[in-house]
């Protein structure tokens, strides 16, 4: 009879819904996302992953944080808990996986002995064992120490084998380092490592969209700074307030930023008293582009973020986004660009950003907002409309007007969602 099927490389963990309690760990093994498949600078992802680990847990008692191969072991000085030690590592993009682990010993016998009493504690329907070996002098082969494993497992307790759908998986890591085992995995957040895809610039609203658009390409390596256009003091001053709690959330999962507060509302205020109504909206994202785009070279940043997707309202269509974008010299990045809503809302859900996003604001955009806009215009159309205006002036007068600040603080941990399968 076999036990498991023996993988000596792959990370997953296969299906598992026995009931388990994790109170307290001092050992996390967190495997890596898409690391393991880069070549030539893999080494450079994988310090950038593990510095970013080490900063995620600086509050907690850590001893070590070791990289082996393709996972990252964290020990811990004293146990802590662990829906906290996941919910900091699933703030960590490049983390494919969150596994409690226990050092077994070094043997087959120290193996035995250490898992026996530990099986006292549960009754499952069926189990099966999973073994990884990346200590290849280990004497015995991933199916032979399943098989050896799991007779034992079965003698002790008489629980029935299920290699399809067990409910109770047993996983072994040989290691050099040791016999690791865990009986339960957690999701990380993937991904790359920030810091490993350059710098770009997300224009931030206060609304649900752009706070998951800054999430999906922070989960690209990439570091962001923000921009937020107001129309203070025709809305309320509390928006920029609001922005800002959105930034300290999304700076949990890539360190301080920098927002910089653009006043739209002159601009505003001549686009709606010169120019055709129902081009107003492209004609404020025309600007906001421009403006971006010029704080962007202040920032260093190689790109721009926007939280648009595509028919989600009808500024978004996409004839309307290329005449809006032809303003534009840097690439103009839109992550949301084929995602539902709710995609959208599940992923700020997962991130923490929801209940933020969901309070009331009076947006900029929705500041003399036309009856019936535009849903096909041209960049023809829209560079006619603006010929009425002084455009490098109007650039310049908010640019003058612009404050830009560091955003250091992020959340408090309680404000970021624990990872699917963790409760507190």
């Amino acid at each position: 009879m076999s036990f498991g099927h023996g993988d000596a490389d792959g990370h997953g963990d296969g299906p598992e819904c026995y009931p388990l309690r994790m109170e307290t760990v001092t050992r996390i093994l967190a495997t890596t996302s898409e690391i393991s498949l880069k070549g030539g600078n893999r080494r450079w992802f994988e310090r950038t992953l593990t510095d970013n680990v080490r900063s995620a847990l600086s509050d907690l008692p850590v001893s070590a944080v070791m990289r082996p191969s393709w996972r990252i072991l964290i020990t811990f000085k004293n146990p802590v808990p662990f829906a906290e030690a996941a919910r900091r590592l699933a703030t960590v993009f490049g983390v494919g996986s969150i596994r409690a682990v226990e050092l077994a010993g070094r043997t087959m016998e120290d193996l035995q002995a250490h898992l026996g009493p530990r099986l006292e504690n549960m009754a499952p329907d069926s189990f099966a064992i999973r073994c990884q070996r990346s200590e290849k002098r280990f004497p015995m082969t991933s199916p032979e120490i399943e098989r050896v494993l799991g007779a034992f497992v079965q003698e002790q307790t008489g629980w029935p084998v299920d290699l399809s759908n067990p409910a109770l998986t047993i996983h072994v890591l040989v290691d050099e380092k040791g016999l690791f085992t865990w009986t339960h995995s957690v999701p990380g957040p993937g991904g790359l490592p920030v810091g490993v895809g350059g710098r770009a610039t997300c224009l931030i609203s206060g609304g649900i969209d752009s706070p998951v658009a800054a999430y999906l390409l922070m989960k690209r390596g990439m570091r962001l700074d923000f921009v937020h256009f107001h129309s203070v003091p025709r809305t309320d001053p509390a928006s920029l307030e609001k922005v800002e709690g959105l930034i300290r959330i999304l700076i949990r999962y890539q360190g301080p930023a920098r927002l910089a507060m653009v006043p739209l509302l002159p601009i505003q205020e001549e686009i709606a008293a010169h120019c055709p109504a129902e081009l107003r909206v492209l004609l404020y994202r025309r600007f906001m582009l421009r403006l971006a785009e010029e704080i962007s070279g202040r920032l260093r940043s190689d790109a721009l973020i926007t939280g648009e997707s595509l028919g989600q309202v009808a500024s978004q269509t996409i004839q309307n986004l290329r005449a809006v974008e032809s303003v534009a010299t840097m690439p103009v990045l839109r992550p949301l660009i084929g995602l539902d809503k709710p995609e959208i809302i599940a992923i700020a859900r997962r991130m923490g950003s929801y209940e933020t996003s969901i309070t009331p604001h009076f947006d900029c955009c929705s500041f003399l907002l036309p009856e019936r806009p535009a849903t096909k215009s041209t960049s023809a159309e829209l560079d006619e409309a603006e010929t009425t205006l002084n455009v490098p002036s109007l650039v310049s007068e908010a640019l003058d007007s612009t404050d830009i600040q560091p955003i250091n603080e992020p959340v408090g941990w309680g404000e970021i969602p624990l990872p699917m399968g963790v409760s507190g």
